[in-house]
């Protein structure tokens, strides 16, 4: 029905079936694959042209009185548009707020989870944090005592490192460790049973070709492939679902196109949708917009079935 052109020069295709997808859905759902194929092909023409790509950081600060606007600064935050790259990072103590608010009232647990939201915020709307408006618009929407610096351009040439670097310029101390726990916790418990632990790559990270950004996995497994199984906590929101769902699309597309070492790679989404789901029809659309990219899907209620495939495949 369409394609896009890769920078590898093959032809990323876009052949939608009609699969889940009627009438008007269909089109913008084909409309949308189309503008992900072609987003690939000029960011990548764009990192062949230069060593750095721009970025954006801004500074979260723990701010009890905005009519005063004193702050400290807790964390950091860079937007890299060009790689896909979006992240937070705070600090995991809060010896900065004591020395600067020193004396007065502070709910320390408050806080703690303020920054443990905000870092999760991030992970999950990733998606509409691509430019720098939609970072100003996510601001706006912080309404407790943590807010975020405007925007301020940076050239990057590594976005997590050059985040790491921001933070120990900025903040200082210790970070918050990344979160490691179970998106799915099912699934955790299939992929850490005895009996297949030891046939389980966790934590495995892999280099998504021409857009050369990490992509981490909490579990991974071969059965002739090497599997890549990534949970996903889908948007109720139509947009958004979308809009994550064409980031995988192309992600796995272009893991499938491209093996490592003579190694065939799939990537393989466990799709977990938010319960206020208005659409009832959108976790069969958003999952067959994935599976025309060679992404499989497994919906939650298939996780069992899943895990028995597993242990009797993976070696």
């Amino acid at each position: 029905m369409g394609c896009g052109r890769c920078g590898s020069g093959r032809t990323l295709r876009v052949g939608l079936s009609a699969r889940g997808l009627r009438g008007r859905s269909y089109d913008r759902v084909a409309r949308a694959c189309l503008l992900a194929a072609r987003r690939v092909s000029i960011r990548y023409e764009r990192r062949r042209n230069m060593s750095a790509t721009k970025g954006y950081y801004s500074v979260i600060q723990y701010c009890p009185d905005r009519s005063r606007m004193e702050a400290a600064n807790i964390g950091v935050l860079l937007l890299c548009p060009e790689v896909g790259f979006v992240k937070a990072r705070t600090a995991a103590g809060n010896d900065r707020i004591r020395r600067f608010f020193r004396g007065q009232p502070i709910d320390l647990v408050r806080i703690k989870a303020a920054k443990r939201s905000i870092e999760r915020r991030v992970e999950i709307d990733r998606d509409s944090l691509n430019t720098p408006e939609g970072l100003v618009r996510f601001m706006d929407t912080r309404g407790n005592d943590i807010l975020l610096t405007p925007p301020r351009p940076m050239k990057v040439s590594d976005p997590q490192a050059d985040l790491e670097a921001l933070f120990r310029e900025l903040v200082g101390g210790r970070a918050r460790p990344e979160r490691r726990e179970a998106e799915i916790p099912a699934l955790d418990q299939v992929f850490r049973r005895p009996a297949l632990q030891s046939r389980v790559l966790f934590d495995h990270e892999v280099l998504i070709p021409v857009l050369r950004r990490p992509l981490r996995v909490p579990y991974a497994f071969r059965n002739g492939v090497l599997n890549l199984v990534k949970p996903q906590r889908f948007a109720a929101e139509e947009n958004r679902a979308t809009s994550a769902a064409m980031r995988l699309a192309s992600e796995g597309e272009l893991l499938h196109r491209h093996p490592e070492n003579g190694e065939q790679r799939k990537l393989i989404v466990v799709s977990v949708f938010e319960p206020t789901v208005v659409a009832t029809d959108l976790p069969n659309r958003v999952g067959s917009v994935l599976g025309e990219f060679h992404v499989r899907v497994v919906q939650e209620n298939e996780i069992d079935a899943f895990a028995a495939e597993v242990e009797q495949q993976a070696h």
